[in-house]
């Protein structure tokens, strides 16, 4: 599990392959916190953490199955977040479980 985000709604799940062989999973998953950098020189939208429905990207360790310490970043809408794992990652998306209302389900993350 990630610090922080236990009682996260994961919206969307794939799995990946290392070097073609060693399976892993990613979540991307909704949260209500744009955390923000807390660094004063970095525009306001950027530094402070914003209340605000978002969605983050995690990675499955390799070593350590279920364990998702490896994380991908924080977007504004799914489509952000989609989009960034594609572009890391050869993913298949597990289309039994996608973003909609009616597939989301609440774990532990």
């Amino acid at each position: 599990m990630f610090t922080g985000f236990e009682n996260a709604t994961v919206v969307k799940r794939g799995m990946c392959k290392y070097d073609n062989s060693k399976e892993y999973e990613v979540r991307i998953i909704e949260w209500h916190v744009m955390y923000g950098t807390g660094d004063y020189e970095d525009p306001i939208e950027v530094c402070d953490d914003r209340n605000i429905e978002c969605y983050y990207v995690f990675f499955e360790n390799l070593i350590k199955r279920g364990e998702f310490n490896v994380g991908g970043g924080g977007f504004l809408t799914i489509e952000e977040a989609t989009a960034s794992v594609e572009s890391k990652v050869t993913v298949e998306w597990k289309t039994n479980q996608n973003c909609t209302v009616e597939n989301r389900y609440e774990r532990n993350f």
